[in-house]
């Protein structure tokens, strides 16, 4: 059994993988409000956010926070039962905060840590008690785990939800309405204080959250003592310290100012470092703790003789777990690697960016009904208490929430005012509630200030709002889930190594190693929607010539889909096969899902086009209406064939078989008619074969009348001719649809020299 301890130990010992993970998900916690405002390149952003990862890992005490807090009381396990509670968190926390990586959903890392913490324990603890040696009642359950703490964790991080986006929404409303949009001119004297505020407050956030959080347990150098008095005398005189901040920021703010430079772009550059030291600081160990403990506690059972793992108490591992400084900076650097060289670090701040921006953009999340009863309440809320304000009074409110038109290529998606708020107001909440030894969330609460500050500016308008707050809900509620998930994921793991030990290990360790391939398979298929995406997406002046290549871009791999998924259809009804029938059902699915980028692009792309060529925005429309419309007339046609047959009504017959077959290969020649002038981007040596055209209409016209002679006659059923019907008048919506886009082509290279 030593070596199945030792095996696990070494398991344990490569963490690297969590705090990749988790790393990946909390780099939005510093990351977002300087990339969202585009304060600086994003290599300069990245080089402030190593430099504050690798002096947060460098000062930090290394105490473990998971057992700071006491989810559990470790003198009523024995070794073997700390290893599985160990373990089990590791397994758990890595699969479950890759997931929502990959989905490119924030949450908590810290959460996830304490709640897998929780779950094993509370799973190990219940099993001891049920077993026949001990049998105790369930009220002992207090004993193993501290349920009080656990509440107030759980209300802590409940409250930092609602006072962060409360406290977000609020302050920077006032911001706003004293520098507004037009911030640059009131610079000299309203950004200077504003300013100075804000540096004072993430200096003190620096040193209370990033100095004096992570010195503590080093009470025997000098050093650490020193910074402890130092720390212990601000909070005797918390006043005059601010006062002499304050001051001190003033002064460095006027210089800046007025040697021209923008005072604003040093403050978000500043709180990025901060907030990337503290994180550095104190949730790292969240990642490195746990394996740590795991090691010490193999080290306690080994120096005591191995006695039997399943006997031996660890009460020795109730004190504070201290973590080599040297193994702390080894993480941080893995940190920084991690940060520069991951994609999916993008993947997250694109949430929290998407559902922050002040500009125009496509929507990621759905509307839902709880979202629009939100809007519509707080709407009507408005308007009622709007009614006792002069109207005077509303009007010069709103000249400065007024946005400035950007004439930019690519415009940041909020200002350098809002990416101040954000990481001044975070740095307070967070500096509060450690003073006050309170419980929350850092990913909490900068993701809720984010959205509070992006409600005041109005960036949630009556265009976005429904879909903000769905995206929000979305994101909150995957905040609650990951509690949940983790409880029972780490419970059911450990109970898992609790009966059936190396076998359930060499299970879990091929489910991590699985998890890992589908999720960067799933990834990697959302970096292609991406890239997909920014086909549409890319702001080029729209010209005859630029709008006619935009619109073979968007044909070309459509009708390949289309005719591929007609092909399909016909096939599959005529030999009654589901399989095929449901492939070209989801092919579609998948047509009109990539079709809603061009949708939601359609305003912003058309905007661009040139005042002196406004035919270019014209067919630009024209051929994207005629393309939905052909892609609407194969949604029909594949719901109608997939009912038909899911529903085993009565096949077609063999005469309507024969002639739907005959109409698929005419089609076929008009759909490669199309597919030639998308192909070679040339319309001058194309001729519209009429001939093909007037053929599908003719046979759909003489199909249709055999129709209606054979339900006069009682030849076919209900359910029989409503297919028939469908399939004859989509195929000749498709052809009149295809064949309009020939005649826009036709008439574009008639008028005009390409």
């Amino acid at each position: 059994m030593v070596l199945f301890y030792s095996s696990i130990i070494v398991i344990l010992f490569l963490s690297i993988f969590d705090l990749v993970v988790g790393l990946i998900n909390d780099a939005v916690n510093f990351l977002n409000s300087a990339i969202g405002s585009q304060v600086a390149s994003r290599r300069i952003i990245m080089i402030f956010a190593s430099l504050g990862i690798l002096l947060g890992a460098f000062l930090s005490s290394g105490m473990m926070e998971v057992a700071r807090k006491g989810v559990f009381d470790p003198s009523f396990f024995y070794f073997s039962d700390i290893i599985f509670i160990f373990l089990s968190v590791m397994i758990s926390d890595i699969i479950l905060l890759d997931i929502f990586n990959t989905l490119g959903l924030p949450t908590s890392t810290t959460v996830s840590m304490v709640f897998c913490l929780l779950g094993g324990a509370f799973s190990i603890a219940i099993l001891k008690m049920i077993s026949p040696l001990n049998e105790e009642p369930f009220h002992h359950l207090t004993k193993y785990i501290k349920i009080e703490r656990t509440l107030i964790i759980s209300i802590g991080i409940f409250l930092s939800i609602v006072i962060s986006f409360i406290s977000g929404a609020f302050i920077h409303y006032f911001i706003r309405f004293l520098l507004s949009f037009e911030y640059e001119s009131r610079l000299k004297y309203i950004g200077v204080i504003w300013a100075a505020i804000s540096l004072s407050s993430m200096t003190y956030f620096l040193i209370i959250k990033g100095l004096y959080s992570t010195l503590q347990g080093n009470n025997d150098m000098g050093f650490y003592l020193f910074i402890q008095r130092f720390i212990k005398y601000i909070h005797h005189n918390f006043i005059i310290f601010l006062l002499i901040l304050f001051s001190t920021w003033t002064i460095i703010a006027k210089i800046f100012v007025s040697l021209g430079y923008n005072i604003l772009k040093f403050v978000v550059l500043y709180g990025t470092f901060s907030l990337a030291m503290a994180f550095a600081g104190n949730d790292l160990v969240n990642f490195i703790g746990v394996p740590i403990a795991s090691i010490q506690s193999y080290n306690i059972w080994k120096e005591a003789g191995s006695p039997p793992a399943e006997k031996y108490n660890m009460k020795s591992l109730s004190g504070n777990v201290q973590v080599p400084s040297l193994i702390l900076i080894v993480a941080g650097i893995i940190m920084i690697l991690t940060l520069w060289f991951s994609k999916k670090t993008k993947n997250i701040t694109s949430t929290e960016l998407n559902l922050s921006r002040q500009n125009e953009g496509t929507e990621i999340f759905l509307s839902n009904s709880f979202s629009r009863g939100i809007v519509r309440f707080f709407i009507f809320l408005g308007k009622n208490i709007f009614k006792f304000f002069p109207k005077r009074f509303l009007v010069k409110i709103e000249k400065n929430f007024k946005q400035k038109k950007n004439k930019k290529e690519e415009s940041p998606a909020f200002d350098l005012v809002r990416a101040s708020a954000n990481l001044t107001i975070s740095s307070i909440l967070i500096s509060i509630a450690t003073v006050q030894k309170l419980p929350l969330s850092t990913t909490f609460v900068t993701f809720m200030v984010s959205m509070g500050t992006s409600l005041s500016d109005r960036a949630w308008n009556r265009e976005s709002a429904v879909y903000r707050v769905s995206g929000v809900i979305k994101v909150i509620r995957g905040w609650f889930l990951t509690g949940f998930i983790a409880f029972i994921m780490a419970g059911t793991i450990a109970s898992f190594l609790f009966f059936f030990k190396k076998w359930a290990l060499i299970f879990f360790i091929f489910l991590i190693l699985f998890v890992f391939y589908k999720s960067y398979n799933k990834y990697y298929k959302i970096q292609y929607n991406i890239e997909e995406k920014l086909l549409f997406n890319n702001t080029i002046d729209m010209t005859l010539k630029s709008s006619l290549n935009r619109t073979f871009n968007i044909l070309k791999p459509t009708l390949e889909y289309i005719e591929n998924i007609y092909k399909n259809s016909i096939e599959g009804i005529t030999q009654e096969n589901l399989k095929t029938i449901q492939n070209s059902r989801n092919n579609l699915l998948k047509v009109k899902e990539n079709f809603k980028n061009i949708h939601n692009t359609l305003i912003q792309v058309i905007r661009r086009t040139k005042n002196n060529e406004p035919i270019a925005g014209i067919i630009y429309l024209h051929i994207y209406n005629k393309t939905k419309d052909i892609i609407e007339s194969s949604d029909i046609l594949t719901h109608s064939t997939l009912v038909h047959v899911i529903n085993s009504h009565k096949p077609l017959i063999y005469k309507q078989k024969k002639n739907i077959l005959n109409l698929k290969h005419l089609m076929f020649e008009h759909f490669n008619i199309i597919k030639k002038i998308t192909i070679d981007k040339n319309c001058q040596h194309i001729q519209y074969v009429s001939i093909v055209q007037n053929k599908i209409i003719k046979k759909i016209e003489e199909q249709m009348n055999q129709q209606v002679m054979g339900i006069i006659q009682n030849k076919y059923g209900t359910k029989n001719t409503l297919l028939m019907l469908d399939i004859l008048l989509q195929s000749k919506k498709i052809t009149e649809s295809i064949k309009d886009i020939i005649l826009i082509y036709q008439n574009i290279t008639s008028n005009a020299d390409l």
